[in-house]
């Protein structure tokens, strides 16, 4: 009888706002990993569509001037200012980048994905339910059995795309697989169901296997390590995956030179173009060390005596040095440090997957997506939006 009054006093609106909330949620991390397979052009239209949902469910819940404030907390946080300046002397390299409409036309693409993935974490709510949360490491499981069954010889789903572009994007639902198997495998441990989330990252592990990208494999092996240090040691895991991609950054003209003179070896099948095309990108900093070339110059550039277009570091560090100068790097680095100093404040539970994101996205960004490109911003974004909600169940479980 009590219950039933329950149910009757239950505001529609409240209930509506949960709907909603676990539909964009379904579309983010259920949805959007196993349609990157097919096109990331499908990705890039649910985001918008599951960002409009978390807005409307706030709102209906009445909860959109809550979320306002999140936004107005987080543009007067050290790392939103130094992100802030950062994307400012971007804008600032538009005026001398050589492609200077190309350029603006991507910087204006960029800015709109982060501030759309930020809108969307500044909308969720305070709590999070297990119901909700659960749909994280569901939707990662299909996406990883559906990533290896593509894989397979002969497989059923390797038409589904068209067979010039089905690789890239194989290796783009890859690189998404690798990030958000942490943040899954975190949340059935927050819940008990370790055992569960060893048999996870098994399955993804096999699922990268047959994907058969060493970056992305060596990224998912970077995480793992990341994550069972983090779980261990919590503050030296921070520190010790902080310090280890701050140099990544820093140093990446020495690594770069480095790999060019002595590591060709260690690089099978595209070893030797990757290495050249870091050669090259190192040799030209001198040049213009202080400025760069300019936001997104690197497509316009061109290597060596022959004429051909550099089109992209392959490496997200040296592309920032590159294309931004050292006044970048500085920036570069001070949102990093100030970034991985917040990440000290979440709950342990939830810092290892934080930190496992960490170390599998730099492994990613010294030897594969450019900097800039949107869907590498995307899956960057989606996995975030993942760890604010494993964020908000860790707390809760906490107290």
């Amino acid at each position: 009888m009590d219950r039933r009054v329950e149910m009757r006093q239950l505001d529609p609106a409240v209930a509506v706002s949960g709907l909603l909330t676990r539909l964009a949620l379904f579309l983010l991390v259920v949805m959007a990993p196993f349609l990157a397979m097919i096109s990331r052009r499908a990705v890039a239209i649910l985001v918008p569509i599951a960002t409009a949902l978390l807005i409307l469910a706030a709102a209906l819940a009445g909860k959109l001037p809550r979320a306002f404030q999140r936004v107005g907390a987080l543009l007067v946080s050290r790392q939103a200012l130094t992100m802030m300046l950062f994307l400012s002397w971007a804008a600032l390299t538009l005026t001398w980048t050589p492609r200077p409409a190309e350029a603006t036309q991507r910087y204006v693409e960029v800015v709109l994905i982060i501030a759309l993935f930020a809108g969307a974490i500044a909308c969720m709510g305070d709590r999070t339910r297990r119901s909700d949360v659960n749909l994280i490491p569901i939707g990662t499981g299909i996406a990883a059995i559906a990533l290896a069954i593509e894989c397979m010889p002969n497989s059923p789903l390797a038409g589904l795309s068209n067979s010039q572009e089905n690789r890239l994007e194989t290796q783009r639902a890859a690189t998404l697989v690798a990030l958000l198997v942490w943040p899954a495998v975190a949340s059935l441990s927050v819940q008990g169901r370790a055992w569960l989330g060893i048999v996870l990252a098994a399955v993804v592990f096999c699922a990268l296997w047959l994907a058969r990208d060493l970056v992305v494999l060596a990224a998912f092996l970077g995480g793992g390590v990341a994550f069972l240090f983090g779980m261990r040691r919590p503050r030296s895991a921070l520190v010790g995956v902080g310090g280890a991609v701050l140099a990544m950054l820093v140093c990446a003209p020495l690594v770069g030179w480095l790999l060019a003179r002595y590591g060709g070896f260690l690089l099978p099948r595209e070893g030797d173009e990757l290495v050249g095309i870091w050669r090259d990108v190192t040799f030209s900093l001198p040049s213009r060390l202080v400025q760069g070339f300019g936001f997104d110059a690197s497509t316009a550039l061109e290597r060596g005596v022959g004429g051909m277009l550099l089109g992209s570091p392959r490496n997200a560090a040296l592309q920032i040095w590159l294309e931004l100068g050292l006044v970048g790097v500085v920036l570069a680095a001070a949102t990093l440090v100030f970034s991985l100093a917040a990440v000290d404040r979440v709950d342990d539970r939830a810092r290892a997957a934080v930190l496992a994101v960490c170390a599998g996205a730099a492994v990613m960004m010294f030897g594969g997506p450019a900097a800039w490109q949107n869907w590498w911003l995307t899956a960057l974004g989606l996995t975030s939006i993942t760890l604010a909600f494993l964020a908000r169940i860790s707390s809760r479980e906490r107290r």
